[in-house]
């Protein structure tokens, strides 16, 4: 058995090339360093709705009492 992958099983690492996670982790770190909402740096609507995913997601985990 080879590790080369044969011309019928090709490696498709598509899956690991998912720009959506690295935004929506950069919008967390926003919400945690107190960053306002409008400094999003996104205009595309996809980006722009990951990182207000990982904002708010970050927002609601903080617990100021």
């Amino acid at each position: 058995m080879s590790d080369q992958a044969s011309p019928e099983q090709k490696v498709d690492r598509r899956h690991f090339n998912n720009p959506h996670l690295t935004v929506a982790a950069a919008g967390a770190e926003a919400a945690q360093k107190g960053l306002p909402v409008h400094a999003c740096p996104y205009k595309h609507p996809a980006m722009l709705a990951s990182w207000l995913k990982g904002y708010r997601q970050a927002q609601q985990l903080t617990l100021d009492l």
